[in-house]
């Protein structure tokens, strides 16, 4: 039996996590925009409008995934969505802060070193170093973000004065 158009389409009851990404990119803007125009905080009504419009995609998500099959409990969808919406607080903080990026992309940078290494060497000789390693990684992305050169950020923490 030949397979119908609809049934390799991609499904469209996911189309709602394109527009929670929409929103944020949305959103961002916004935040860079009104930045750049000096701005402390963004305009409340379009405040309020992009969150009605993430938190409508969110519902939409749970919605159409809520009883949704699948082999390891709830399907991704509806657990995407769920976490989405109890979470939006700390989603959205970059909009009432604007010193907070929108996205995570220093986290995972931070991570994809030690990942490569595991991935080419098999394994950290022991997870102390691991450990070690990633609280100096952490600790220069803290220093970089406050406006503080590599080198002076280890100068200061030698010398005693992180």
């Amino acid at each position: 039996m030949p397979l119908s158009f609809s049934a390799w389409r991609p499904d469209r009851r996911q189309k709602w996590a394109g527009k929670v990404i929409t929103v944020l990119r949305d959103a961002a803007k916004a935040v860079d925009d009104a930045h750049a125009a000096g701005a402390e905080q963004l305009d409340p009504d379009l405040l309020t409008d992009l969150r009605q419009r993430y938190d409508k995609a969110a519902d939409w998500g749970i919605t159409t995934n809520r009883h949704r099959d699948w082999h390891k409990g709830n399907h991704p969808g509806y657990t995407l969505a769920q976490r989405l919406k109890d979470k939006a607080e700390q989603v959205w903080l970059f909009t009432k802060n604007f010193k907070i990026p929108w996205t995570n992309n220093a986290s995972e940078q931070a991570l994809r070193n030690p990942k490569r290494h595991q991935a080419v060497s098999g394994y950290w000789r022991t997870l102390d170093t691991l450990r070690d390693d990633l609280r100096v990684r952490s600790y220069l992305t803290s220093t970089r973000n406050h406006g503080i050169r590599a080198i002076d950020a280890i100068h200061h923490a030698l010398t005693g004065n992180p």
